[in-house]
């Protein structure tokens, strides 16, 4: 599991590529990201999921987003909370709640 105050998804893009392949992370939690909710995101082999974005004139601030690798079984938590907070429940040998 990696987790990284990323400031910029898409500043930071290439270096997450390869971080997440070097490391082959199952789990990569990542804070202000900075990404608008109608731009898509596509990384090879994981799943990307994120939660809205305060925006200050159109400009996305905050926002934290996660990124699961498509092989392991994993599961959207609910949280009530007015935090920016996303959680998963993922099965690897064990399940575990990130």
């Amino acid at each position: 599991m990696v987790q990284w105050n990323i400031r910029g998804l898409q500043a930071s893009r290439e270096e997450l590529i390869m971080l997440s392949s070097d490391l082959d992370s199952t789990v990569v939690c990542l804070q202000e990201t900075f990404h608008k909710s109608d731009k898509s995101v596509n990384f090879n082999n994981y799943s990307f999921y994120c939660i809205s974005a305060e925006e200050v004139n159109n400009i996305p601030h905050r926002r934290v987003g996660i990124l699961v690798k498509n092989s392991v079984s994993h599961q959207h938590c609910h949280l009530d909370t007015s935090l920016q907070a996303i959680a998963f429940r993922i099965t690897c040998h064990k399940t575990i709640t990130v």
